[in-house]
């Protein structure tokens, strides 16, 4: 198996095969996921895989059950001599981070996309955005109410 760093960044509009547009945030969780395989770009992803909560009170992303992979991000670690060089001050093992695009449509700003965002923040993932956003406000509140900083 292989751990998976995820990214959702969320747009305004996204369109298959075409650049996403209105970039409002994202929320990242670099560890937490396994695969048999590092997804390649156009691979369908199912979105319930993603789940942060449990089924009955999940709020789901917005969009298609089946998201595809935009962008795979590697993490390289440099070896010299069979080791970790001590001057790196990183990571010590490869990962990869697969990057997803959602659009939020008709989901933004609201007690649904608060709930979203603070499942999120609550299972350990990142979610930032723009400053003064609705992402960048919502993730402030989560970790706030969930006493992390």
């Amino acid at each position: 198996m292989i751990d998976l760093g995820v990214r959702v960044e969320f747009y305004e509009q996204v369109i298959e095969g075409e650049p996403s547009k209105g970039f409002l945030g994202s929320a990242e969780r670099t560890e937490g996921y396994r695969a048999a395989a590092v997804p390649a770009v156009g691979t369908r992803l199912m979105a319930a895989s993603l789940r942060v909560a449990d089924r009955e009170s999940a709020v789901p992303l917005p969009g298609p059950n089946q998201l595809p992979v935009r962008f795979v991000e590697h993490h390289l670690v440099p070896e010299r001599d069979g080791a970790v060089p001590s001057w790196w001050d990183s990571y010590t093992e490869p990962s990869a981070t697969i990057v997803l695009h959602v659009s939020l449509g008709t989901s933004r700003g609201g007690e649904l996309l608060q709930r979203m965002v603070r499942q999120f923040v609550a299972d350990g993932w990142m979610v930032s955005g723009p400053e003064e956003s609705e992402l960048w406000e919502y993730g402030l509140q989560a970790r706030e109410e969930l006493g992390r900083s």
